[in-house]
């Protein structure tokens, strides 16, 4: 599992609840994110964004069997309580 993340070879990593360490696949997906919204910041987060939100909690819901509408996306677990 070790190869999966970025994480130094030197470190045994057991904290992943609290402060991350993401999957290498997960994090390109991150930094691909962060290039749209480099490429039109205004765009993306004032137009953009809200469709795409809509699209993954539509798609969410029907992996969990809920309607969209009644999911909500927080940036941590914390948040979210």
């Amino acid at each position: 599992v070790r190869d999966k993340f970025i994480l130094s070879p030197k470190v045994t990593f057991l904290n992943h609840g609290s402060f991350g360490a993401c999957p290498k696949p997960v994090f390109e997906k991150y930094q691909d994110w962060q290039r749209e919204l480099e490429r039109q910041p205004v765009q993306f987060m004032a137009e953009d964004v809200y469709q795409l939100l809509k699209t993954a909690r539509d798609t969410l819901g029907k992996f969990v069997g809920c309607d969209g509408g009644d999911l909500f996306f927080v940036p941590n677990p914390t948040t979210g309580v």
